[in-house]
């Protein structure tokens, strides 16, 4: 073990770390400018596809698209990643979105620019695996600080670029070119991925390699010469069965925590945190249109208000989480969330609509950090699995409130569906309250 921690630890690999570091912050820096994308052109989108007789709740579908998408894309990472590699799976991905996004941004036909979409956030979901892996493998002494400095890059990213958006919209750029432009950077960071991948990954690949040689000496030494081949028609299949095989694995080890109540509850925070959050973003920049008349920048800046809260709530949290105690916490965040959201809900007049976007933000922010620790702490040995199973509680939530937020839209309006999703912010104080009575309880079976 001495010799393969060595081996690790070569000095090129060191050498290789910052360059490989800073590729990583860069595309982090642009994943959060993709993922606000779509957001940002909504009015556009709703806007073309409604003059051809679409409803609000066909075009909601792109939210159940995207939250498929990224289940697939955190499957097939981990398949694609054992056959590439880190680091060439981030350049690949970073190509493949160039060219999935150019070809959405081409697509006319609804179900086209659907399935566009989709393909978008599958190879957003591998970059997203490949560059976190890729970060933490270049950073094995210093892995917490490297991940957390790569996550605040990402909010950054989704802060500043709805601004970026908003001008060059307001200016009459068509959505469709802003989407083209989006897939320019990332062929430009693919291009370069693939150089540093060629001059300075070799030493990190090597060692790697040599790390996973040395722990699979007894498996490959039980494999004869044909079973070590994999033939070429039977690679996507391979890939398929990898994907099965994880998804089966995830399962089995997740549904027995589900069947504590109080990781059921932390489930159901994850939820609700994403579900409120991805309703008002997904919907905002048209809700801010057509409720409070502003224009097409201003709208859409609404997203960076909602991020600059939840990058400042997030900091407050780390500070205060430890002292107050994690069901403390993500109470206090739920009786401001049900005290600040009808801001958001009653509000026509432009300033109390922005606080409220504030104050849901900050609300909003602690809520999945606090309840990943607490899942965490109730299962220390099983901290992979107790992310696993919230981060597919965020995803749901990311896919189903904000379609039926769409629907309520069409039936009635805005306001009617925002307020039909304040019934969340109840939800979330009862489970908050629940936690709180059991924490203790929970903290010293845990132990």
């Amino acid at each position: 073990m001495a010799k393969l921690n060595r081996a690790v630890a070569a000095p090129g690999a060191a050498a290789a770390s910052l360059p490989v570091t800073a590729l990583g912050l860069t595309g982090y820096l642009f994943i959060g400018t993709a993922a606000v994308l779509v957001p940002s052109v909504m009015p556009f989108i709703s806007d073309e596809y409604m003059a051809t007789g679409l409803t609000l709740t066909a075009i909601g579908l792109i939210f159940p698209a995207r939250a498929v998408g990224g289940i697939l894309g955190n499957l097939l990472a981990g398949a694609a990643s054992d056959r590439l590699g880190y680091s060439k799976l981030v350049w690949v991905a970073a190509l493949a979105l160039a060219v999935s996004m150019a070809l959405t941004a081409a697509a006319r036909a609804w179900l086209l620019f659907l399935a566009g979409f989709a393909l978008i956030s599958i190879v957003q979901a591998s970059l997203t695996t490949g560059i976190n892996a890729m970060v933490a493998d270049a950073n094995r002494e210093s892995r917490a600080r490297a991940l957390n400095v790569l996550h605040g890059v990402y909010a950054v990213g989704a802060t500043i670029s709805p601004l970026i958006f908003g001008v060059v919209l307001e200016q009459g750029m068509p959505w469709r070119w802003a989407m083209a432009a989006t897939g320019l950077i990332w062929l430009v960071y693919g291009a370069g991925a693939l150089f540093l991948t060629r001059v300075v990954f070799p030493p990190i690949e090597q060692s790697s390699e040599t790390a996973t040689a040395a722990s699979e000496v007894g498996r490959e030494q039980g494999l004869d010469a044909e079973e070590k081949k994999t033939p070429k028609g039977g690679v996507m299949a391979a890939v398929l069965s990898s994907v099965w095989g994880e998804l089966r694995r995830a399962l089995s080890a997740n549904l027995g925590m589900l069947r504590n109540a109080g990781f059921l509850s932390l489930f159901l925070i994850a939820f609700i945190y994403n579900g409120v959050a991805f309703s008002l973003l997904g919907w905002v920049a048209l809700f801010m249109q057509e409720s409070a008349g502003l224009s097409t920048f201003y709208s859409i800046s609404m997203i960076s208000v909602f991020y600059i809260a939840l990058t400042a709530g997030r900091f407050l949290c780390a500070g205060y989480a430890e002292r107050l105690g994690y069901a403390a916490t993500l109470l206090i965040l739920a009786v401001g969330l049900a005290l600040t959201y009808p801001l958001v809900v009653f509000s026509t007049a432009a300033a109390p609509l922005v606080i409220g976007i504030f104050l849901t933000g900050l609300t909003l922010s602690g809520l999945f950090p606090t309840a990943l620790a607490y899942g965490t702490r109730l299962y220390p040995q099983q901290s992979g699995a107790v992310t696993g199973i919230l981060n597919v509680a965020m995803i749901a939530g990311a896919m189903l409130p904000p379609l039926w937020t769409g629907l309520f839209s069409d039936l009635w309006s805005f306001q009617t569906a925002l307020g039909i999703n304040y019934v969340m912010a109840f939800l979330l104080v009862a489970v908050c309250l629940y936690l709180a009575r059991i924490e203790p309880r929970g903290v010293r079976s845990a132990e």
